[in-house]
């Protein structure tokens, strides 16, 4: 998986007419998505809780794949479900 860089402004009515003016300068047009900061919250909150679905799903996952797999190729299983268990962390 390769995930695209993301950069936050924090803007204030302090900063306001700097940032509009050094952001547009850099970048041509400004289009603006607030957020409240409980709204902030609740972004980080959903992002962990989706981190800790994808954990535990693969843990699932692996488990039972493991269950109905034959011995020899279980012990092979081990060295990758602590890759994809790294990732994640």
């Amino acid at each position: 998986m390769q995930l695209s860089d993301v950069q936050v402004h924090v803007v204030t009515k302090e900063n306001l007419d700097k940032f509009i003016e050094e952001f547009t300068a850099e970048n041509g047009e400004l289009a603006v998505v607030a957020m409240s900061m409980r709204d902030y919250e609740n972004l980080a909150l959903n992002i962990s809780e989706l981190r800790r679905f994808i954990l535990q799903s693969t843990d699932i996952i692996i488990y039972y794949e493991d269950a109905v797999k034959p011995e020899e190729a279980k012990t092979q299983r081990q060295d990758n479900v602590s890759t994809i268990s790294n990732f994640f962390k």
